[in-house]
């Protein structure tokens, strides 16, 4: 495939993860108009995705860096609210939210996975994992989003 086929390509993906991401994070308020943990992270990573596709495309694997510190907040609060009996809610499936958790894990594992081939430089494994990652998004998204 040429350059200008996979800058098309990660566009559009780019695109329609985000269209995805903000979906669903719509869905996640909460009484008095604060965010959900779950919408938050939705969001965070929607800006991650958006600096992964940056860096992948300017070969500048170091854009990926700042997007750590706020994707792990989020992920704590998730985690936290979880563990203190937040009830989430999935917009469908919630009797498979057990299913859920354990996409989330692999996620984020994926995600950690993609973060140290970034640290390394290495584009093309960052590349690999970035598809796998939005697989994962399309693929939870098909399974706990109406």
């Amino acid at each position: 495939m040429n350059h200008k086929g996979f800058v098309s390509i990660i566009i559009i993906v780019s695109i329609f993860v985000s269209c995805l991401i903000g979906t669903f994070a719509l869905g996640q308020t909460i009484s008095g108009g604060g965010m959900k943990p779950l919408r938050q992270e939705m969001l965070v990573l929607e800006e991650a995705f958006e600096a992964i596709i940056d860096a992948l495309l300017f070969d500048n694997m170091d854009l990926i860096k700042p997007t750590i510190p706020p994707l792990l907040k989020a992920k704590e609060r998730v985690e936290k609210a979880i563990n203190e009996g937040e009830k989430i809610v999935l917009p469908k499936n919630q009797d498979r939210f057990d299913e859920f958790i354990r996409y989330d894990n692999k996620f984020h594992k994926d995600f950690d996975a993609l973060l140290k081939a970034a640290e390394k430089g290495d584009k093309k494994v960052a590349k690999g994992k970035t598809h796998k990652l939005f697989d994962a998004c399309v693929s939870c998204h098909e399974n706990f989003r109406k």
